[in-house]
């Protein structure tokens, strides 16, 4: 019997007679175990040479061992997931079947085990991955808070320059305008009454002009399709807008507009182009944004251009951003944005 378990040596195998000592012990099991002889393990009581104490270092009593009492009892186990410590007292994940065998004359135990130190290692990787996935999931949305956060505070201040700010200087430009109409105010003073009326309604169209550029109103009113029209219509270079009139989370909006913004900027600033196009289109669950000129591109979004900073932007909302330069051949900027599930666009009415 011992010849045949020899041969199939490549299952960890060993005996452990009546008095719990090791009374055979296979090729398998000698190298799972880190030894190099057989004779290193045999005659030796199996619980106080491989059991002995748990993975934490505190001492494994033999009384407090299963595979002890089931030998001792006769009575077959199988032990999923255990520790044995290894010839140089390393521990190493088994597991185990134990089944009653007599040997000698006398009840003792066949054991089998196998290393299970891959399945532990690929255990404690896909912790580590789950861990940081989870770690990696809360820093997303804590940045998507953070810009929601950043982007209401933004609507307030607008609706605050609206209803505080704006209204006052309205309030100054009708009062003055009636004061230049009316008959009592000298003539002396009226060339006065008149520059500060040119200077009100030039405070209202700047501050109209900083609402947007903090928050743009018909964004929120009327979407991205108006928005970024509007944007053409302000901008010094002809701009062709291709977008279907459409709704989008407001956040995704908001990504796209600023995005969009941003590119056009540049255009005005450096690209030296006579015509831009800004197009979107909403492909595989993502909303595709583009900005095209016909400049003399050779664009560095990583050397300050503003569109380094439009990066963490849309990575709040798990975007993405990349730019096509080829120096004397326009730029190309492109922005993919994922739609949460079960946005659909809707048509405006």
């Amino acid at each position: 019997m011992q010849e045949a378990l020899l041969i199939s040596g490549e299952i960890p195998l060993w005996l452990v007679d009546g008095d719990d000592r090791i009374a055979f012990v296979n090729d398998a099991a000698v190298r799972t175990l880190g030894y190099e002889r057989h004779d290193e393990l045999l005659g030796r009581p199996s619980h106080d040479t491989v059991h002995w104490r748990h993975p934490d270092g505190s001492p494994y009593p033999a009384e407090d061992c299963p595979i002890t009492h089931a030998t001792r009892r006769g009575e077959p186990i199988r032990m999923e997931r255990d520790w044995w410590v290894r010839s140089d007292g390393s521990m190493v994940p088994i597991s185990i079947h134990c089944v009653p065998m007599e040997i000698d004359g006398r009840m003792g135990t066949a054991m089998t085990f196998h290393d299970l130190t891959a399945s532990v290692q690929a255990e404690e990787e896909r912790r580590r991955f789950d861990v940081e996935r989870a770690r990696l999931a809360e820093v997303r949305a804590s940045r998507a808070r953070i810009v929601e956060a950043g982007d209401e505070q933004r609507r307030r201040l607008v609706r605050d320059l609206h209803d505080g700010a704006q209204a006052g200087l309205v309030r100054v430009v009708l009062a003055l305008e009636l004061a230049v109409r009316g008959t009592e105010i000298p003539s002396e003073a009226r060339a006065l009454v008149g520059d500060a009326l040119g200077d009100a309604r030039l405070a209202i169209d700047e501050l109209r002009d900083l609402s947007h550029g903090i928050h743009p109103a018909v964004l929120t009113n009327r979407g991205l399709a108006a928005a970024l029209a509007a944007l053409a219509d302000r901008a010094p270079v002809s701009v062709k807008v291709d977008i279907a009139d459409r709704r989008y989370p407001k956040s995704v909006e908001l990504a796209a507009y600023f995005v969009a913004a941003e590119a056009l900027t540049n255009v005005a600033k450096y690209a030296r182009a006579s015509t831009a196009r800004v197009a979107a289109t909403r492909t595989d669950g993502h909303l595709v944004l583009t900005i095209d000129d016909d400049g003399v591109g050779g664009a560095e979004p990583a050397t300050g251009s503003g569109l380094a900073g439009l990066v963490d932007r849309l990575a709040a909302v798990d975007g993405t951003l990349t730019v096509s330069s080829p120096p004397g051949d326009g730029t190309q900027v492109r922005a993919e944005i994922p739609l949460p599930a079960g946005s659909d666009p809707v048509n405006q009415c």
